[in-house]
């Protein structure tokens, strides 16, 4: 079973890379390439939510921050003449790392809806600074007018090698992300979402494991901040709004909460649903809503649970956990 979630989490990810370079040849049409970044941007912010959501029990209503921090900060740097990466992924980490900490010391004391309106509160305290500073652009946001670079091994305006750039990094960290959910530290995770009481009693640091995984996913959306900060050429307070933290939830509850590939299958869904449903009707989220709720009622384990059920139907009868093993 673990030999084939560890293909699985090579396969899928490599495919979803795959699909938009051969979608935008066979229409010549690069914008297609713009909507496939998005979807890869995406499944690396709904990964790291999965991973404190599905992994740790931890329902974050103010995820989205770290997407605005990283776009931010990205945003900063390069509009400061200072684009290389090598500088810029470090300064997203560390202020990533200690909001992350500061957020989850915070939240962490508490669960169950407290923990959700804390994280939301917390969350929300940044996008109000962020509307009101005048000095990055207010309620209309940052223009960036340089794209992040890397020794010079590709061109950021580029649209083939941009998608590049994107698709390595999102493979990266996605597979990142899997490594941590794969990892004893993984299993202790889960270990604290099924029964902290007897997690503690084994000896087991309940709140170090939580708050480092909090850390851990909160790094990875601010990355995941940078490469839409780079797509978009923009950083707005909206990034870190609610509704964005909620949109995130929604991917990985169309995925499958607590799949290690539930994120990527819901944020490819998300974005070419969003895609399809906007250009007949500007109510898209309406219809998409509807989608959601027969996928919760439907599909107990979201899309990949439903591929799983197709490709392997004794493995996906098995319990979360063993997926972990």
């Amino acid at each position: 079973m673990h030999g084939r979630l560890e293909i699985q989490s090579i396969v899928i990810p490599l495919l979803a890379i795959a699909i938009g370079p051969i979608v935008a040849l066979i229409t010549d049409d690069v914008y297609v390439l713009h909507i496939f970044e998005r979807a890869l941007i995406f499944a690396v912010a709904a990964a790291s939510l999965n991973l404190i959501l599905g992994f740790g029990g931890m329902v974050s209503f103010g995820h989205a921050v770290f997407i605005g921090l990283g776009a931010y900060i990205t945003g900063i740097m390069s509009n400061a003449d200072i684009t290389a990466l090598w500088l810029q992924i470090p300064a997203i980490l560390a202020v990533t790392g200690i909001v992350a900490m500061v957020m989850g010391l915070i939240a962490l004391r508490t669960t169950g809806v407290h923990f959700i309106m804390i994280t939301l509160a917390l969350a929300q305290i940044f996008y109000y600074t962020a509307v009101s500073s005048s000095t990055f652009g207010g309620d209309d946001g940052l223009v960036i007018y340089e794209r992040s670079t890397f020794f010079g091994l590709y061109d950021p305006w580029d649209s083939w090698q941009f998608y590049g750039f994107v698709a390595i990094v999102s493979l990266g960290l996605i597979w990142l992300v899997t490594a941590v959910t794969s990892s004893d530290f993984g299993l202790r995770l889960l270990a604290t979402r099924e029964n902290p009481q007897r997690s503690a009693a084994l000896g087991f640091h309940v709140l170090g494991t939580r708050l480092l995984a909090f850390v851990i996913a909160g790094m990875v959306c601010g990355l995941a901040g940078m490469l839409l900060a780079n797509q978009s050429e923009f950083a707005t307070p909206g990034y870190a709004n609610w509704q964005r933290s909620g949109e995130l939830l929604a991917i990985v509850i169309l995925g499958g909460v607590g799949l290690r590939m539930g994120p990527v299958y819901g944020a490819f869904a998300f974005i070419l649903v969003e895609h399809t449903l906007a250009s007949y009707t500007n109510h898209w989220a309406l219809y998409f809503g509807l989608i959601l709720i027969l996928v919760v009622l439907f599909l107990h384990r979201g899309l990949a649970g439903l591929v799983e059920r197709v490709l392997r139907p004794r493995a996906a009868k098995r319990p979360e956990f063993e997926e972990a093993r």
